[in-house]
Parts: C-alpha cells; sequence; structure tokens
C-alpha cells in the first residue's frame, strides 16, 4: 500500500462522517439530480454484473454509505458492504446491509466471490496499489466472476495527481490523494492479467469524467 493511500484512509477515518451528512445534504437539495444519479448507477450495475447467477456472492469494496450495496441487493445478488472507516460501515449496518472491515491492499479477501465492486475508489491509488489491487481481486474471484472499477480521466486535469478537498457533497475539511489516468494506462496494468476485458465506456460525472470497466476472470486458465 502507497504512503499516499494510507494517508488518505486515515483522512476518511477521521472525517468519513462530514462526507454522509454532506451527501445527504446534497440528495435534500437537488432529488431531481439524486434520482438520475441512482438510475444510472442501477443500469451501470444491472448491465456490469448481468450473466451471474442469482444470489450471486458479491463485495463491494469501499462502499461508503452503502447506497451501491443496496442497489446490488434489489438486483438480487447476496452482498456485502465493506470499508476501513467505523462511520462508513455503521452507514451501511443502518440500512441492513452485511458488513465487514476491509482494506483492499493489505487484508485478506472472502474467498469464492462471483463479483466485485470497486466504485470510485482506484481514485486514490497509486499506479502501484492499482496493480497490486487487480492481482488480489483476481485471486479472490471464482472462475467467470466479474470485477466493475473506475478511474478518473486525465484528460480535464493539468496534473496527474493532487491532493485535495472536492467542494460540495464530497467536501470532508480534509484534502485526500487524487490520481488521473488516460484509458490506455489502465489498460496495460489490465494486460498484465489474465482478466478479460469484458466491457469499458467513458462517462461524466459530478466534477469528473471516468473510465469504467468491467472484467472477467476466465473459466478455463
Amino acid at each position: 500500500m502507497s504512503e499516499e493511500n494510507r494517508r488518505t484512509l486515515l483522512a476518511y477515518d477521521k472525517t468519513a462522517h462530514v462526507y454522509i451528512d454532506n451527501a445527504i445534504k446534497s440528495d435534500k437539495n437537488d432529488r431531481r439530480h439524486a434520482a438520475e444519479k441512482r438510475q444510472q448507477m442501477i443500469h451501470t450495475l444491472r448491465e456490469s454484473f448481468n450473466g451471474l447467477p442469482k444470489k450471486a456472492k458479491i463485495l463491494e469494496i469501499g462502499s461508503a454509505d452503502g447506497n451501491n450495496a443496496k442497489i446490488l441487493e434489489s438486483l438480487g445478488f447476496d452482498v456485502t458492504a465493506s470499508d476501513v472507516a467505523p462511520a462508513f460501515l455503521e452507514a451501511c449496518r443502518k440500512q441492513g446491509l452485511k458488513t465487514i472491515k476491509l482494506n483492499l491492499l493489505t487484508d485478506e479477501l472472502p474467498s469464492g466471490l462471483h463479483g466485485i465492486l470497486c466504485w470510485r475508489v482506484f481514485v486514490h491509488f497509486t499506479r502501484e496499489d492499482i496493480r497490486l489491487a487487480l492481482e488480489r481481486v483476481y485471486d479472490a474471484l471464482s472462475p467467470g466472476g466479474r470485477f466493475v472499477f473506475n478511474v478518473i480521466d486525465v484528460a480535464t486535469y493539468s496534473c496527474d495527481s493532487q491532493w485535495y478537498d472536492y467542494p460540495g457533497e464530497y467536501k470532508m475539511g480534509i484534502e485526500r490523494f487524487f490520481a488521473y489516468y488516460k484509458k490506455e494506462d489502465i489498460l496495460s496494468l489490465i494486460n498484465k492479467t489474465p482478466f478479460v476485458l469484458v466491457n469499458d465506456w467513458h462517462e461524466h460525472g459530478g466534477h469528473n469524467y471516468w473510465f469504467c470497466f468491467v472484467l472477467e476472470k476466465p473459466c478455463k486458465e
């Protein structure tokens, strides 16, 4: 785990409650945007995990308030939410979700998973962090399992990383490490693994444009 990620996790550990409060306020102040954001996520998750068996075991890494995990649950999956910040885990439990405290880069992942979601988490990962994460996710997935994640497009920035505190619903009063990538940077890392690229797309969300990826562990290696 990089020093950048370690310090960022400490920031979330201290102020995750602020993130949750701001997200709730933002959704209440703009219910139309909140509804559109939810519908987009429902479509993304339904399409990305399409073909997995009913009640497939899916782990979300970096669940934050638990909203994405609840969507997965509503789609019929057996979902476990995870995070490192106690406030995030408590928010997930209040939504009735199963939870585990988990650091993707250092902790042992559950085995026998059919799917793993890591949405807006790689934003805090260095290139080496991503390389390690891909290896660990691959090992945790069952054959035919899917991995869904995204990264911020570097094209909207004049730098490839920065310490920053986003305004609005993502403001926490403390800077975190954010890394930005070209699509080919991520594809080069994927190509060094046995993963098969199932789908990728470019989308706008919040303050940024995102590269999104769906990978699959081959049934036969």
